[in-house]
């Protein structure tokens, strides 16, 4: 049997459990209605929580950078590809984040594997919770430190593994706010921990900064905690693209020297670090927090109708546990059929038997369109079967 022939079985073997992967097409720019497949959606699917994707200062932003700085930097940023859109954001991002440098990486899944195997290796030991992102995952085995899985926002459990794991480096990894479960972590109770058995920690803000806390400056500086390493990224709140690291001098400085997916990768078109700082624009002043003010708000006027949808108050991202694959899905298509658009997750994003309904809230959403989801969300047959 050929290559060919044995991938051929092993998509049919995947459409057979309903997991197979078919990308839709989205016409247009992404807000709170899109063209996705030829057809016009309310769409809840996206993390463009505040709205920005489409702004047009970004638009202007980023078509300024490309006519002065052209489309491409040619190389990586230690050859010839550091422009100055870069610095002044990594600058900007520092005296925003007050922290003592700041890194761009080109994703966020690059930027939670280049910290990681830059800051550890054989011999330490990386304890990460069980729910972290496929990033994160794969940044600790790419590391080599020897990993420990902490159950799902187990503090104890933490503690336990903390007193008796002993290595040369020891971090704590984990997000702020799960991007499929849409809770919190006790990011006071880590770093506690943290801070009594001499671990670092280092945490995923990527749903939170922008959307959460002073300034949009996520849950650690809502808490008036300050991890090792925060990890966030510009494609969600910001409505851009890339990531950033945001930790002490000394460790931007080791990111230039060991984090391959930065010192091996061309730098970002400068035209993006451009949207991304025109975002910050908004993310920091008082629009940014009047957006913030209405994501919470239609958060919580949608969990008062779905009163079962998951997530922490106030989050945007709110769950519809449903369970089957086959069954998330014809959720999915009976939605869009109504004009509403809300991705079916299943595993291995998630694990076999929790197949959900991730709904993802916008400021640019109305409450009018918040009320027309939840009531269309309750008439699904798969949801009232599950809460009669």
């Amino acid at each position: 049997m050929s290559l060919d022939d044995e991938v051929c079985a092993e998509l049919a073997a995947l459409e057979t459990l309903h997991r197979l992967r078919v990308p839709r097409v989205v016409d247009g720019a992404q807000g709170p209605q899109v063209i996705i497949d030829g057809r016009s959606a309310v769409n809840f699917a996206s993390n463009d929580y505040l709205g920005l994707a489409g702004d047009p200062r970004l638009v202007r932003a980023a078509a300024t950078a490309l006519e002065e700085a052209g489309t491409g930097v040619g190389s990586s940023r230690l050859i010839v590809g550091n422009h100055r859109e870069h610095v002044r954001l990594e600058v900007e991002m520092a005296d925003w984040l007050r922290c003592g440098g700041v890194r761009l990486f080109n994703t966020g899944y690059a930027a939670n594997i280049g910290v990681l195997s830059a800051l550890l290796r054989a011999g330490d030991v990386v304890f990460s919770d069980e729910l972290n992102h496929a990033s994160i995952i794969d940044g600790c085995r790419l590391s080599r430190a020897d990993v420990v899985i902490i159950p799902h926002a187990d503090y104890r459990a933490l503690e336990a593994a903390l007193a008796t794991r002993r290595g040369r480096r020891r971090v704590v990894v984990s997000e702020s706010v799960f991007s499929m479960d849409g809770d919190v972590a006790d990011v006071d109770a880590i770093s506690t921990l943290c801070k009594r058995h001499d671990a670092a920690f280092i945490l995923d803000e990527a749903h939170a900064v922008g959307a959460v806390g002073p300034e949009g400056r996520g849950v650690a500086a809502e808490l008036r905690v300050v991890p090792d390493v925060l990890v966030g990224t510009f494609g969600k709140a910001f409505g851009s693209f890339g990531a950033f690291v945001a930790t002490s001098r000394a460790i931007a400085d080791l990111l230039w020297n060991r984090a391959r997916p930065l010192v091996f990768s061309t730098g970002l078109p400068p035209s993006v670090p451009a949207a991304s700082r025109a975002a910050l624009e908004v993310v920091r002043r008082d629009e940014g927090d009047a957006r913030r003010r209405t994501l919470a708000g239609h958060a919580r006027r949608f969990r008062q109708v779905v009163r079962h949808a998951g997530g922490a108050d106030g989050s945007a991202i709110a769950p519809i546990m449903i369970g089957g694959d086959r069954e998330v899905m014809a959720c999915t298509d009976a939605l869009l059929a109504e004009g509403l658009f809300v991705q079916g997750i299943r595993p291995p994003t998630v694990p076999p038997g929790t197949a959900r309904l991730r709904v993802g809230m916008s400021a640019a959403h109305t409450s009018q369109q918040v009320d027309i989801l939840a009531k269309s969300i309750m008439s699904l047959r798969q949801i009232g079967n599950q809460h009669d």
